[in-house]
């Protein structure tokens, strides 16, 4: 019975180890099948379950889930984000809720289009770099095409006016968005909103955000600061305790002679006790073998290293310094209107809501390119179509570069990818970063804040959207509360949504039914 408990490790010479009579330690570690069971689970890479399905099928799963999303994606980029948490996560469960957060504070934290780096990634994840890319052209291309059509036909034809049905379709359609972003944040608040620290951090954010839009730099600071604060609420504690352990230690020195005293004294007491249990049979404890069963966190799908990581992002920095030199020489026209528009899109913080403000100063003060008029006119249909605001460049640049059709599709197609491509290519060059480090000790603290921001920008989204739902002539925006039809159709959406779970996109079709029948029965604007 002796003879299972001795135990010795196998890089140090066996010992014989002297025992108080009666008492006698057992232990049935299992040291060969432990180390057995170790080595093979290191040697085995992490499978995801999507290495085993071809290129072509793969590409087929991205095209079937985004083609949809460039119809139903209306009210701007916050509502894009509801509809992808709705679609990757709830239903197809591509992602988990927390990566979706940390992926989506991750695009804000970083410059350019929040929702187009998040449905990039999340394609990259789910299928790899090149249906990663068609999952961007699938979802943004067809509204950069509407986009730079009506650039065109605008600086040819000179319409600045949009169809009364467009505007209460517009209107009712920012109405269901409102409706979209609010049962997304339902949902994501309640996977990741659980403490006291959560939700204060979350309730930061709101107050920050509603308060400051305008300022570029305010939500990097808030997230690098809600990072810095969870880490320290998870390591500060243990660091404070192992100062005191330590100082009270050297204040009062270890006497092994009490501790000797003590152990004969009680071990009398004990030994009825471990008699009994030296009698009892060894219960042997099978070895666990390592689960083969895959978890949604593990679904990530990549072909590229962290060396690649940094070259892209080594040429997002190349190339933003080529735009700088290209926008002071003024070589021509088109050289112009990409690294205006590269430069633009390489240093926007906060998305759509922010760079078409931004783009005024650009296209219009600076450069002459389009006229106020013109711009308004782009303003009012970037926010009655679907897709990301960030095709508005598609109908800056077919303006800038007005003459021809072909003119008109050069400047669109420039301006499209120039403001497009820094986001994208700094967001694929800091993912491997994340994929590595994201399951360190050191790094999911971190993340419990920067998830608990990613939830009060949701929470911002839905006051923001709220506020500005209802365009006007001229290019400004009403509350929705002005309204109350509007906010009629707002809560039966989110009704559909949240108790009957009717899809989104049919959410979004009724919602458009639903404005041109306001405009049919209640008349022109």
């Amino acid at each position: 019975m002796a003879s299972w408990l001795n135990f010795q490790p196998k890089h140090a010479p066996r010992k014989q180890r002297t025992s108080t009579p009666g008492i006698t330690f057992r232990m049935d570690l299992r040291f060969k099948n432990r180390r057995k069971n170790h080595t093979t689970t290191q040697q085995q890479p992490k499978q995801t379950n999507q290495n085993h399905i071809p290129l072509g099928e793969r590409l087929k799963e991205v095209v079937m889930n985004y083609f949809p999303l460039s119809y139903i994606t209306w009210g701007g980029p916050q509502a894009s984000i509801a509809v992808m948490l709705n679609l990757f996560v709830v239903k197809k469960k591509w992602i988990s809720e927390e990566m979706f957060a940390e992926l989506y504070a991750i695009s804000n934290a970083l410059p350019g289009p929040p929702a187009s780096q998040l449905a990039f990634t999340i394609a990259l994840i789910r299928g790899g770099v090149l249906p990663a890319v068609v999952s961007f052209l699938v979802w943004s291309l067809p509204g950069a095409i509407v986009m730079g059509t009506i650039g065109y036909f605008v600086g040819t034809v000179g319409t600045t006016t949009l169809p009364p049905w467009v505007t209460y379709v517009g209107h009712s359609l920012a109405a269901v968005g409102v409706a979209l972003v609010a049962f997304a944040t339902k949902q994501l608040a309640g996977k990741l909103m659980f403490d006291n620290t959560t939700c204060t951090i979350a309730a930061a954010t709101v107050m920050l955000v509603v308060n400051f839009t305008s300022v570029a730099w305010l939500i990097p600071s808030i997230l690098v600061s809600a990072g810095l604060f969870t880490y320290g609420e998870h390591f500060l504690p243990g660091y404070i305790a192992r100062f005191k352990e330590r100082r009270t230690r050297n204040s009062r020195p270890f006497l092994v002679s009490e501790v000797v005293v003590v152990v004969e004294d009680a071990a009398p007491q004990f030994q009825e006790q471990l008699d009994a249990i030296e009698m009892q049979d060894p219960v042997n404890v099978p070895a666990v073998e390592p689960t083969n069963e895959d978890t949604s966190d593990l679904n990530i799908y990549f072909s590229y290293s962290t060396r690649t990581g940094i070259f892209l992002i080594a040429v997002y920095i190349g190339v933003l310094v080529l735009s700088i030199v290209l926008r002071q020489l003024n070589l021509n026209l088109a050289a112009n209107i990409f690294s205006q528009f590269y430069f633009v899109g390489a240093i926007i913080f906060g998305g759509g809501s922010v760079v078409v403000p931004l783009l005024y100063s650009y296209v219009v003060s600076s450069t002459g390119w389009l006229t106020s008029s013109e711009f308004l006119m782009g303003v009012a249909v970037i926010n009655a179509i679907p897709g990301p605001n960030f095709n508005f460049a598609a109908y800056c640049g077919a303006l800038a570069f007005r003459g021809t059709g072909w003119s008109s599709l050069a400047g669109a197609t420039l301006a499209w990818v120039a403001i497009h491509l820094p986001g994208l290519v700094l967001k694929a060059g800091v993912l491997p970063f994340w994929r590595n480090y994201r399951d360190l000790q050191l790094v999911k603290p971190i993340f419990k804040g920067l998830n608990s921001v990613a939830v009060g920008l949701m929470f911002s989204a839905v006051y923001l959207l709220w506020q500005k739902a209802v365009s006007i002539p001229g290019g400004g925006a009403e509350n929705l509360g002005v309204h109350p039809g509007w906010v009629a159709m707002m809560v039966a959406a989110f009704t559909a949504l949240e108790v009957w779970r009717v899809p989104s996109s049919l959410v979004v079709l009724a919602g458009g039914v639903v404005g041109g029948l306001a405009w049919i029965l209640f008349g022109h604007v």
